[in-house]
C-alpha cells in the first residue's frame, strides 16, 4: 500500500513544482507590498527629492518629459489607452513572461527568477532612503496627472490610495521589469520575429511612463540599471564557485553553465 501511494505521488509532486513557483510569487508580492507600503516617505522630503532630481536632469541634459508629455495631451483617446496599459499590462506581462520561460527555458528559469526577485528587493531601500515624488503630482511644473485628468482615475483617494507607495517613483521597475523581459527574451527565444520586436515593449513602456506623468527619465534609467545588475554578480559567483570546485575536485570534471538552473 504504501509503495502504491510513493508511485502515486512522485508525478504529482513533479507537478507541483510549478505550485511551488507560484507561491514563491505570491510571497514576494505580499513581502514587496507591505514593505513599500512601510517605506513610504514624508510628503516634503519626496517633493524635495523630485524637484532635485528635475535639477539634476537639467544639468544632465536631459530634462523633456513635460515637453513630450505636452505634445500628446491634446490625443485623449490615446492618453486614455496609454493610462490603462500603464495600469494594466505590467503584471500579466510579468506573469506570461515566467510562464514562458518556466516552460519553454528552464534551464535559465531559477537563474532569471532569482536576479528579478534580487532586484525587486533592492529597490525597497530605494524607497526607504530616498522617497520621490512622480512628476505628475509636480503639477507647477507644468506636468499634467493624466490618469485624473484624462482618465479620471484618482490615485490618492479611495481603493487605490491603499494599493500604491505615492512616493516610490524612483527607480521604476515598470521599466525595469519590461527591459528585462525584453532583453532575456531577445537572447533565448528561437523565433525571430519575436527576438526583435519584443524590444519595441521596453521602449514603448518608457513612452508610456513618461507620457503619463509616472516616470522621470532617470527612474528609468536606474529601474533599468538595477534588474540587470544582479546578474553579472550571480554569473560571477558561478564561476567563482567552478573554480573553486575544480581546485578542490582535479580530477573530477564540474561544469557549471552559467544563466542556468545549475548556476542559482
Amino acid at each position: 500500500m504504501k509503495s502504491f501511494f510513493l508511485a502515486y505521488l512522485r508525478p504529482s509532486l513533479k507537478h507541483n513544482k510549478g505550485f511551488t513557483e507560484v507561491l514563491i510569487f505570491l510571497s514576494f508580492i505580499l513581502f514587496f507590498k507591505i514593505s513599500r507600503f512601510i517605506a513610504i516617505g514624508d510628503e516634503a522630503t519626496a517633493f524635495g527629492n523630485a524637484r532635485g532630481l528635475v535639477d539634476f536632469e537639467k544639468w544632465l541634459g536631459i530634462f523633456g518629459e513635460i515637453s513630450i508629455q505636452q505634445f500628446f495631451l491634446e490625443q485623449t483617446t490615446f492618453i486614455k489607452f496609454i493610462n490603462e496599459f500603464y495600469m494594466v499590462v505590467h503584471i500579466p506581462s510579468t506573469v506570461i513572461f515566467f510562464i514562458w520561460l518556466y516552460h519553454k527555458r528552464n534551464n535559465y528559469y531559477k537563474y532569471i527568477r532569482n536576479g528579478f526577485l534580487l532586484a525587486n528587493t533592492l529597490t525597497i531601500f530605494f524607497y526607504v532612503g530616498f522617497p520621490c515624488a512622480p512628476p505628475r503630482m509636480l503639477n507647477d511644473l507644468g506636468f499634467v496627472d493624466t490618469l485624473l485628468k484624462v482618465s479620471e482615475v484618482d490615485l490618492y483617494k479611495g481603493v487605490f490610495s491603499g494599493l500604491f507607495n505615492q512616493y516610490a517613483a524612483v527607480p521604476s521597475m515598470h521599466f525595469g521589469n519590461a527591459l528585462l523581459i525584453g532583453v532575456v527574451v531577445m537572447l533565448l527565444t528561437k523565433n525571430k520575429l519575436l527576438r526583435w520586436t519584443i524590444l519595441v515593449y521596453p521602449v514603448f513602456l518608457l513612452f508610456v511612463i513618461v507620457v503619463t506623468g509616472n516616470h522621470f527619465f532617470l527612474d528609468a534609467i536606474i529601474g533599468g540599471f538595477i534588474v540587470l545588475f544582479p546578474y553579472p554578480i550571480m554569473s560571477l559567483r558561478c564561476r567563482i564557485a567552478a573554480l573553486f570546485n575544480r581546485l578542490i575536485k582535479p580530477k573530477k570534471l564540474i561544469t557549471i553553465e552559467v544563466g542556468s538552473n545549475n548556476c542559482v
